[in-house]
């Protein structure tokens, strides 16, 4: 991306209003996501209704991250967490 490229983003960027800047914010973490489980690589489906209710997605703003985890996963992590 060149200096006027980013200019332009910038200058658009600044007209957005904090919700729709919010809101392009998570459009944009969205598409981030993983195609598969973070943890074991189980494949996820998008237009799985089952699916996209028992996974979990976690968000890390900081660092930009998006990690998603099956339900095989987050049962296995609580076990090891009410055992400890």
């Amino acid at each position: 991306m060149n200096r006027k490229q980013r200019r332009k983003a910038e200058k658009v960027k600044k007209k957005l209003t904090p919700s729709e800047r919010n809101l392009s914010e998570k459009i944009f973490m969205f598409n981030q996501m993983p195609d598969a489980c973070t943890t074991c690589a189980e494949p996820f489906d998008k237009t799985d209704k089952s699916m996209v209710f028992s996974w979990r997605v976690v968000v890390h703003q900081e660092k930009q991250q998006v990690r998603l985890f099956c339900p095989k996963c987050i049962n296995k992590t609580k076990e090891a967490l009410e055992n400890d």
